[in-house]
Parts: C-alpha cells; sequence; structure tokens
C-alpha cells in the first residue's frame, strides 16, 4: 500500500470508528468481531454489541479472514483473508491510526494467529512462498516487530492456537502449496501432505505430528477444549462432482489418537466438500461446524462419533459457543447472526441481528 493511499485509509478509519462503552453485566452482554464486506464490497472490521443490537464498522485496507482482539478488547488484529502480505492492527477507540504489519520479506500471512499465556507474543502463520515452507512467524505483541520464527513442520498453515498448558502450540498444515506469483492457484494437489502438528512454544520443536487417511483433506481450522481436546474442519481438494470424502469433520481427544468422524454421503455431496468455521460445546459434547455452500450449520456429538443435526441457515460463515447462554453464535454472509441452542436434542434458533448491508466472513469472536 503507497503512503497516500495508506493515509486516506486512516482518516477514513479514524472518522467511521466510534468508541465503545464497557460492557454493563458480561453475564448477559458480549461483543462479536468479525471481518465484513459492505454491500458496495468495502472491507471492514465489524463488532456487534448485544446490548444496543446494533454493528459498528471499521474500514480496512484488504479482505480480511480471522480477527485477534487484544486483551484490552479495543484493539484488535485483522488478518489478510487471501494470501496476504500485510494484516492490520485496528484501534476501535478511535485514538490512533490503524497500523499495516508487514510480513517478512519472502513471506505472506496465512489468515490467523494467537497470542502466547501471558500476552506478550504474538504467533501468526505465514508461507516462505519460494521454498513452499509453513512459518510462525513470533512478534513482541506491543512493537509487533519480529524476535524470530518457528517451522510448522508442513505446507500451507492455516489456523494456529495456543493449547490450555500455554506452552504448546498446534498448527494446522492446510497442506496446499500457493505462491504470490500465480495468484490462488494450488500448485500441489496430487502431492498435498496436510498435518496437525504440535509445537513446542519455548523451542519450536515438534512434538507429535497427525494426519487423515485422505491426503487431499486440507485441515483448514480448529477447536481446542479447556481440556486439550482438538476439534478439526477440513475442507476436500479433490473433484466433488466426481469423488466424495469419507469424513469432513475430525476430533482428537487430549492424548489421544486422532478420530474422524464420518459423513453421510448426501451431506457431503450438498456442502460440496467444504467445512468452514468450527466450534465447540464441552457441555453436551456437541462439534459445530459451518457449512457455507450447503447453506447449513452441522452439529456432531463427539461421545458417539456422528453427525445429529443439520441446520439450515443461509450462507453461514463464523461460528463460536457462548457458554454463559449455553448456545452457538453464528455469522452470516447475508448478514445475520443467530443464536443456535441444543438441549437434550432439541434444537431452537433466535435470530440476533440482521443486516443485508454487512456479509460476514468466515469467523468470529466473541468476547
Amino acid at each position: 500500500m503507497q503512503r497516500r493511499d495508506f493515509l486516506k485509509f486512516s482518516a477514513s478509519l479514524l472518522a467511521t470508528g466510534l468508541s465503545h462503552q464497557a460492557l454493563a453485566n458480561p453475564a448477559d452482554s458480549f461483543r462479536v468481531y468479525s471481518a465484513s464486506d459492505s454491500g458496495q464490497r468495502l472491507n471492514r472490521l465489524s463488532i456487534w454489541e448485544s446490548t444496543s443490537n446494533t454493528a459498528q464498522h471499521y474500514p480496512i485496507p484488504f479482505r480480511a479472514h480471522d480477527i485477534l482482539p487484544f486483551a484490552d478488547q479495543q484493539r484488535v488484529l485483522a488478518f489478510g483473508r487471501r494470501p496476504e502480505m500485510q494484516c492490520v492492527l485496528v484501534d476501535t477507540t478511535g485514538n490512533a491510526d490503524g497500523r499495516l504489519i508487514d510480513a517478512a520479506e519472502g513471506r505472506h500471512f496465512y489468515g490467523h494467529g494467537c497470542f502466547s499465556a501471558d500476552n506478550s507474543t504474538l504467533f501468526t502463520t505465514e508461507n516462505e512462498y519460494d521454498e513452499a515452507r509453513g512459518v510462525i512467524g513470533i512478534r513482541d505483541a506491543t512493537s509487533l516487530e519480529i524476535i524470530g520464527e518457528y517451522d510448522t513442520y508442513g505446507v500451507g498453515p492455516h489456523d494456529i492456537h495456543l493449547m490450555p498448558d500455554g506452552k504448546t502450540l498446534v498448527v494446522a498444515n492446510g497442506g496446499i502449496e500457493t505462491h504470490p506469483d500465480y495468484g490462488r492457484r494450488k500448485l500441489n494437489i496430487e502431492t498435498m501432505q496436510p498435518s496437525l502438528v504440535y509445537i513446542d512454544v519455548a523451542s519450536g520443536k515438534k512434538l507429535d505430528e497427525f494426519r487423515l487417511s485422505d491426503h487431499k483433506l486440507s485441515i483448514r481450522h480448529l477447536v481446542v477444549s479447556k481440556r486439550g481436546d482438538v476439534g478439526i474442519a477440513t475442507q476436500y481438494q479433490g473433484d466433488t462432482y466426481r469423488e466424495q470424502p469419507h469424513t469432513l469433520v475430525a476430533w482428537q481427544p487430549y492424548g489421544k489418537a486422532l478420530q474422524e468422524i464420518a459423513i453421510p454421503a448426501p451431506l457431503t455431496q450438498s456442502i460440496r466438500g467444504y467445512m468452514a468455521d468450527i466450534a465447540f460445546d464441552e457441555q453436551n459434547q456437541v462439534l459445530a461446524v459451518t457449512a457455507p455452500r450447503g447453506n447449513r450449520l452441522t452439529l456432531w456429538d463427539i461421545e458417539a462419533s456422528k453427525l445429529i443435526q443439520e441446520v439450515e441457515l443461509s450462507e453461514p460463515s463464523g461460528v463460536q459457543y457462548l457458554a454463559g447462554k449455553q448456545q452457538f453464535i453464528v455469522s452470516a454472509a447475508k448478514g445475520d447472526l443467530t443464536a443456535v441452542h441444543l438441549q437434550h436434542g432439541r434444537v431452537t434458533t433466535q435470530t440476533l441481528f440482521t443486516d443485508a448491508d454487512t456479509a460476514w466472513d468466515n469467523h468470529l469472536v466473541i468476547a
């Protein structure tokens, strides 16, 4: 981005962003952070407040993928959706310009990041594209300057989470080779090798690695339980008109083997091999995974290892479990935020917010 364009972006950010009041009752109030596009295809960071039922929007210079709020809930990092050379730090109080964060030379970001247990360090998934090598970028969380890097022991790292022990990172190596010279073209479908890798935070040493039975299942997104179980949402890179994957969701109980959950054939045909975001209800032991191409939220019983519900929603995108209200919050590309409540095998839904001018992107964060 040129300096002139960056100054225009910063001025727009200050003009549009509004200050936020502290949540009056944390038990009943919450805030949803997500990337979104407007009806005019303007790229934004959007924040919806449950108390006022209003959304505030902050312009950003590219389409974002995942969102990472800082502990103060006022500064927010937005990661580029496409392979992107920058991420952007947004100050939602309007007290500072939006700050663009550049990837290191020869690298691009891959859409996700997480903080260390003490919030002092930022870890980002990146691609060293000339060597097709997955990298975890390590930055000081205050200055956002690069202080190191780790190998991800795979290709195309996408999602990354800190495990509950505070000492281990879990990385979804999607397995897909990309290069900026070829846009979004996937360069290695026939030879791709996705992997789930656990890495020691202190040393960068690989602690363990797991793979699915089908090498065309790109491991994209993860959810981690309080105990350290890991849920996996995948995207099939084969020809879904000629072949159907036997699974798109997997579960790894803490310290045990990776378990693939069989998917009914009619469902995999309708969702075209594409799962987006993933969340976990610890009380009911249920995974929720959005399938935007199939217009549904899928619910999976972990103990029975099977699909239990399909909830029809128009182009669902992000999902996260709100434990205080015992419900999943689901965003949609059509502008809705929906609460999905599961109790005794019965699903109820409630539309919390709708705005046809807000196309929510594939992830949301609740604070």
